[in-house]
């Protein structure tokens, strides 16, 4: 399991809280799949492992060719096989457009922009790798794959093992609040002992 980093030594060591401390230290996907229902999640789990590049609908994105550059001769040059495949800000991640992203990884989306996303909110991907225009726009669709991929995340299951070893992190961090309660509180006690001397 992927943890947050938490603080330096020395601000642990001086500052401890076990809630600073354990909301530092979930996974990132954690408090987005707070909003879900455990159904949802297991379906976008099990969509997010299934998904390819032919489950996204092109039909909802605009596709333009336009004459690819670089090395290639003749054929690159003359012929508009550089694929740009977009979509505008009002519909990437529109349910009513992206309905095939799963509302709890559309909601991951929002938060962690995939590298394709334009300043405005929208998607542009290009790709003139090939000499053929329809093989460009498949790996403009497996960019866009790969990006959605590496961005949505889920937590595994804690098991029972680790959930005990959060119990006693928590136990002693308790334990060390307490302490350090005490120690401030005597040391007030001495000082108005001091005072009254």
């Amino acid at each position: 399991m992927f943890l947050r980093p938490v603080s330096t030594p020395n601000v642990i060591r001086h500052t401890f809280s076990w809630d600073l401390w354990s909301r530092r230290c979930v996974p990132a996907a954690f408090y987005s799949s707070q909003a879900f229902s455990e159904a949802e999640i297991t379906k976008a789990k099990q969509w997010h492992q299934q998904f390819t590049a032919s489950s996204i609908p092109i039909k909802e994105f605009e596709v333009a060719y336009s004459r690819a550059s670089g090395p290639g001769g003749q054929k690159v040059n003359k012929t508009s096989s550089k694929a740009t495949v977009s979509l505008a800000p009002d519909r990437w991640l529109n349910p009513q457009f992206c309905y095939w992203i799963p509302a709890a990884i559309r909601s991951q989306l929002k938060t962690n922009k995939i590298r394709y996303e334009t300043k405005t909110g929208g998607v542009l991907i290009q790709s003139d790798t090939s000499r053929n225009r329809d093989v460009n726009t498949t790996e403009c669709l497996n960019k866009l794959l790969i990006e959605i991929k590496k961005v949505a995340y889920f937590e595994e299951e804690m098991t029972e093992e680790d959930k005990k070893k959060w119990e006693e992190l928590k136990e002693r961090s308790r334990e060390k609040r307490l302490i350090q309660k005490k120690r401030t509180s005597d040391k007030k006690k001495s000082r108005s002992k001091n005072f009254d001397i």
